[in-house]
């Protein structure tokens, strides 16, 4: 669900309510943050943005075949590591802590991550780097390195495992679709979304 970053109206909700947006939260930037190899793209970031009220993290709106691609090129330039960071496996994942937090926690919780989610989809001024993948993570309770690599240059933005694999072919397998809304996170034929 789509909530506010503002204080005051977070803190109207009832314990259970934030206590669920605190967990949908966690849970997307779990798997933004889990996801590994040719599953890594600028498209996830748009699923993390989306649970912030006035964020623009539309996903459905089908971008041309070359601004897919200059997305790509700039994820592949500058959030790709040449190797796992220390720490980077798997980690129990837990809201077992929610239960036990007073409402104010709660409110604290959710507005952190809401702070997060935004710095994160606020930065214009120069491409979203691993620092700033690395500062969404921080906000979640476990302390997990995430796992940065990305395929070989040919196979992540060339034609080296075409047709099912690679940027290029991705934006393919959008293209011409008549719809005005795809779900960009499948491959084509393009689908329409559900209103």
């Amino acid at each position: 669900m789509r909530l506010s970053g503002d204080r005051h109206k977070l803190a109207k909700m009832a314990a259970g309510e934030l206590a669920e947006a605190i967990a949908e939260r966690r849970a997307v930037i779990r798997a933004h943050r889990d996801a590994k190899g040719d599953d890594r793209c600028w498209i996830d970031d748009l699923a993390v943005w989306r649970m912030v009220d006035g964020l623009t993290a539309d996903a459905a709106t089908l971008p041309s075949f070359d601004e897919g691609m200059k997305r790509c090129r700039d994820f592949y330039q500058h959030r790709r590591a040449e190797a796992p960071e220390e720490g980077a496996s798997p980690a129990p994942e837990t809201d077992a802590d929610l239960a036990q937090m007073a409402h104010a926690d709660l409110v604290k919780t959710l507005v952190a991550l809401q702070t997060a989610i935004r710095a994160h989809s606020d930065i214009k001024d120069r491409p979203r780097n691993l620092d700033d993948d690395r500062a969404l993570y921080a906000v979640l309770p476990e302390k997990v390195a995430a796992d940065f690599r990305l395929p070989p240059e040919p196979d992540f933005l060339g034609e080296a495992r075409a047709p099912k694999a690679g940027c290029p072919s991705f934006w393919r397998s959008h293209a011409g679709c008549p719809a005005q809304k795809h779900n960009l996170h499948r491959w084509g034929p393009c689908r329409e979304e559900d209103a």
